[in-house]
């Protein structure tokens, strides 16, 4: 039977309290459905009752009293204080960023732009417990600007963080704190910077993440391609890892003549450090304690099933810290490991290691679908053989031999072969992956599955074990696999029977990027992609990882919507901040036509996207003003531009269609000289909703526009605090007085217009605490 120890019940009682707590929900709502599910599964009801009842009480004042010691004793604005680092400093180019205390205790990260590459070698000497002046101002973390986005307040809110601190200076900066943590730390410190220094950059990311649980170096692209694989929980330390470890250690231990008793009280104590050096994940936090559980009951001679020790420490882990429940990492590491432990019945159906390795990875991989949908709204169809080939592969060869080589790495020639040795397993299994994830259609998108979604599933799973275990038969479980499949299609292809349109303006910074979507999926669209202007750097100003717009927002929200392909991508014209990112959005989803306007061509980053969308297929369409494009319910007219002149942003692709009832002008960065010819041909032309021309620039949205296509609503994109000052305030003015409501991305995040039929609602995503008033 599934439910085999009352502290997994407890488990389950712990977790909806704690989840339940922080939506505000009364803890009685959960108390009267473990009432009701005691006395239907256990025969003492009351004893689990009178545990249940305990245990939710418990849990609930532990997470409100978690809360109430969560507070900052800080104020945003300026600050100067003597603080100790706390973390490894991380730096990036000319970035430097990292965490800090203050003498009471409170926690910030900190970010700072370095000045010199003098500056760069000074503070690389940074190290935990340090302690330096920083002098800057703190900065309240923003909330997500679009729906479904990673919420990087609420991740900071359950790190005890509550500040952004954007540092100024930093001065007399001295070794204060020696601690046991900071010298943990600092060991780490040093082992991540001997593999740095030793290991081929194709191969220090994974010996890093290996042993220490650090991927910062990890090369993008791999780390991508492991990710769309399925296979990136291989480049941390997972509970295999620690198993493997661990139980090499006891061999080891046992070899040499130690006893079992002191062997097994070397790794309890060990594992506390190890848990810390390598950084504390929640896999590594959970095999570790279960470990240190384990051996401890067998010093005193007890028994208890794995079961219940797993559930004890998810229970003990929960009461130290309940915030650990809405980790990702956690979360995961605890489904993935009840799963295997409440399903091994299976594996005794199963003679062969290999039937075995591919049964745990496909109970591994149905048991984590709902979190991997719920959090990144895709699974990869390939994953399972993947995992198949690499789990061994990188278990019982890649790791050893890191760890080795890692040891070695400094005894001449011996420490040569080994890096040479692992350098070149890893190189050849880098480029299975990166073929294997080029090849097309392995990735099933699905959107983020909605709360029926995964109580289905979780339910009719539950059936198909229970059913196989008590049959052992293929037969008796088809009918819950076929109800699983078309829960799966279902969601898949919901938006298709999603009568509901949007005209989403993304917040991008200061930059453009519209997406559309028709009734029923009938049709996906993007105006602009957004794109973020850097400037020339030097060599050691140039960060590894680079930051992307499409990659960071906009396919992420798509990819939460189910959306995997464009209709079309309409490009107004070849500004940066418009169409910066079409290069790394064609590697990222697919595109049917690119719309460009007449003399579109005038750059080198035109000309790439022209080639680089002729190498993949895409049709590319040029369109001038009176041209018309169709597509289903919708046609988009084109009315600038006519003729060409000498400004990029005179010349802007302008659209006017209709939808969801209201008329709407997308311009580009349209200037008041195209305005004026828009308005010579177009004398009659009348707007509902107005894309403001050049991000509410001084030399755009003329009076004489306003006056004749009278908008009901304008749309203003633009960057908070954006250098240009957008929109300049005369453009706000000449809105406000004419009574046209102004919804502006850089106050309000994401604007999105919903709509059914001919009617709608505009809808905002505000990123600040308080969206500030917009005044005359």
């Amino acid at each position: 039977m599934f439910i085999k120890g009352k502290l997994l019940f407890l488990a389950i009682a712990a977790s909806l309290a704690i989840t339940l707590s922080r939506f505000h929900f009364h803890p009685l709502t959960i108390l009267s459905t473990f009432i009701y599910l005691s006395f239907l599964l256990f025969k003492n009801r009351f004893q689990l009752f009178l545990f249940c009842l305990i245990t939710i009480v418990t849990y609930v004042v532990v997470f409100y009293l978690t809360e109430m010691e969560n507070k900052s004793s800080l104020q945003e604005g300026d600050y100067i204080a003597a603080l100790e680092i706390i973390t490894i400093p991380k730096i990036d180019g000319n970035f430097l960023t990292g965490k800090i205390k203050n003498e009471e205790g409170e926690k910030l990260v900190f970010s700072y732009i370095l000045d010199s590459k003098k500056e760069k070698q000074l503070y690389a000497n940074l190290k935990p417990g340090d302690s330096c002046i920083f002098k800057g101002e703190l900065q309240s973390p923003k909330l997500p600007t679009l729906p479904n986005a990673f919420n990087y307040k609420q991740y900071l809110h359950d790190h005890h963080i509550h500040w952004k601190f954007s540092v100024k200076e930093i001065e007399r900066c001295y070794a204060k704190n020696g601690g046991v943590m900071n010298k943990l730390l600092n060991l780490r410190l040093f082992g991540l910077s001997v593999i740095e220094n030793n290991f081929p950059a194709t191969t220090v990311g994974v010996v890093q993440a290996l042993i220490f649980g650090e991927r910062n170096l990890l090369q993008e692209d791999i780390e991508k391609a492991y990710q769309e694989l399925g296979i990136v929980h291989l480049l941390a330390i997972s509970g295999l890892h620690v198993g493997l470890l661990v139980g090499g250690v006891y061999f080891l231990l046992l070899y040499f003549g130690v006893t079992h008793e002191k062997a097994k009280l070397f790794i309890i104590i060990c594992l506390p450090i190890y848990m810390i050096v390598t950084g504390g994940a929640p896999s590594v936090i959970r095999a570790s304690f279960m470990v240190i559980l384990y051996f401890v009951l067998q010093l005193f001679k007890q028994k208890v099933s794995p079961l219940d020790v797993i559930s004890f420490t998810f229970l003990c882990l929960l009461l130290i810290n309940p915030y650990y429940l809405f980790q990702v990492g956690f979360q995961l590491s605890y489904v993935v490991s009840f799963g295997l432990l409440l399903s091994s019945k299976i594996l005794h159906f199963f003679s062969s290691w290999l039937a075995k390795l591919t049964i745990v990875s496909l109970l591994a991989q149905v048991c984590a679908i709902p979190l991997l949908l719920y959090h990144f709204y895709e699974f990869s169809l390939i994953s399972l053989p993947m995992n198949i080939i690499f789990v061994p592969f990188y278990s019982f060869i890649i790791l050893p031999l890191a760890i080795i080589s890692t040891v070695v790495v400094s005894l001449p020639f011996v420490g040569f072969i080994f890096v040479k040795l692992i350098s070149s397993l890893l190189e050849l299994s880098h480029q299975l992956v990166l073929f294997t994830s080029s090849i097309p259609f392995f990735t099933i998108t699905t959107g983020k599955p909605s709360s029926v979604f995964l109580i289905l599933y979780v339910v009719l799973l539950l059936l198909l074990f229970i059913i196989y275990e008590r049959t052992n038969t293929v037969k008796k479980i088809l009918w819950p696999i076929s109800l699983i499949l078309c829960l799966f299609m279902f969601q898949k292809f919901a938006q298709m029977i999603n009568p509901y349109g949007q005209v989403l303006t993304i917040d991008v910074g200061q930059g453009d990027s519209i997406f559309i979507q028709q009734p029923h999926n009938n049709g996906t669209f993007l105006i602009d992609t957004g794109g973020k202007v850097s400037f020339p750097k030097e060599a050691w100003e140039e960060s590894k990882r680079s930051y992307s717009i499409v990659k960071s927002v906009t396919v992420p929200y798509l990819k939460s919507i189910g959306v995997t392909k464009l209709n079309g991508l309409f490009l107004t014209h070849g500004d940066f901040d418009h169409i910066g990112e079409v290069l790394t959005l064609m590697e990222e989803i697919r595109i049917e036509q690119i719309i460009i306007p007449i003399g579109f061509n005038r750059g080198e980053l035109e000309d790439r996207i022209i080639k680089a969308a002729t190498k993949k297929g895409i049709g590319i369409k040029e369109v001038k003003d009176g041209d018309q494009l169709r597509y289903k319910d919708i046609t988009f007219r084109v009315i600038a531009p006519k003729t060409l002149s000498e400004s990029k942003n005179d010349d802007s692709l302008v659209l006017w269609t209709k939808m969801g009832g209201l008329s709407w002008l997308f311009t580009g960065d349209a200037e008041i000289n195209s305005e004026q010819q828009l308005i010579k041909s177009y004398p009659a032309l009348k707007v509902d909703v107005l894309k403001v021309g050049h991000h509410g620039s001084k030399g755009s949205t003329s009076e004489l526009l306003l006056d004749i296509i009278k908008p009901s609503y304008a749309i203003v994109s633009a960057g908070l605090n954006n250098r240009y000052q957008h929109p300049h305030p005369e453009v706000v003015d000449k809105l406000l007085r004419r009574n046209i409501r102004i919804l502006r991305t850089d106050l309000q995040g994401a604007i999105l217009y919903q709509y059914k039929g001919k009617s709608g609602t505009f809808l905002k995503h505000p990123p600040y605490d308080e969206v500030k008033e917009m005044k005359k």
